[in-house]
């Protein structure tokens, strides 16, 4: 029995197909979700413009959670594209990152609507949601590639995905030490770019490197193989 329980604990692509409808699924409630009080506001409110001057608050958390929810299930859908399996901790991972993807309208609605201004404990819970979010995926790629279900990349690649990470540990550190700035920490983000694009160029230059080195060291061998002969 104990043989074979490293089989078990490992699941096929067509169980892989079930757990990211399953996934798809609960991104898609949470979504809608997200939608659902508006619509009981826009029923009751008198006219289209009471319903925007009354719910402005509630249409700009909506938006954001909406958009947060997207580009999180994004991330995660070209994620797992490409795999081939899973195992009993990536499925633990998955249900992880999928209450944080619940939790980001409550933490949404927190920060936006309900928080005074400079509220520490709305931003770190707005923030750190999605900070837990960003790392069940950066540990679910990573175990994912040492399963063997996904290839594995260059150490700088993997630093590259972990810089998100980073940076949304970066905003939480600020927010909670300057509540003033509020979500705007977020903006921090906008370093992902700059520091992808270093991350590809430092590879690039280690490549070329390495291939200038072998094609140094093959006509070293070349020329000792003349003089030996």
């Amino acid at each position: 029995m104990a043989g074979t329980e490293p089989t078990r604990r490992r699941g096929s692509t067509h169980g892989l197909d079930r757990v990211l409808a399953f996934a798809d699924a609960v991104a898609a409630i949470a979504i809608t979700l997200v939608v659902l009080p508006l619509v009981d506001q826009a029923m009751r409110a008198d006219s289209a413009q009471a319903f925007f001057a009354d719910g402005w608050s509630d249409l700009i958390s909506a938006g954001i959670s909406f958009a947060v929810i997207g580009a999180f299930w994004h991330e995660h859908h070209w994620l797992f594209a490409p795999a081939t399996g899973y195992s009993s901790r990536i499925l633990q991972l998955e249900l992880l990152w999928l209450a944080t993807i619940v939790a980001l309208p409550v933490a949404t609605v927190l920060d936006v609507v309900v928080a005074d201004d400079a509220d520490r404990l709305a931003l770190g819970v707005y923030i750190g949601t999605m900070l837990l979010g960003s790392l069940c995926l950066d540990a679910e790629e990573t175990a994912l590639r040492r399963g063997g279900f996904l290839p594995t990349v260059a150490r700088g690649a993997a630093v590259e995905r972990w810089s998100v990470s980073g940076l949304f540990g970066l905003a939480l550190v600020l927010a909670l030490l300057f509540p003033g700035g509020g979500a705007a920490w977020l903006l921090v983000l906008l370093l992902q770019r700059p520091i992808a694009a270093a991350a590809r160029r430092r590879r690039a230059r280690d490549r070329a490197r390495d291939r200038a080195r072998d094609r140094a060291r093959d006509r070293q061998a070349v020329q000792e193989d003349r003089t030996t002969t």
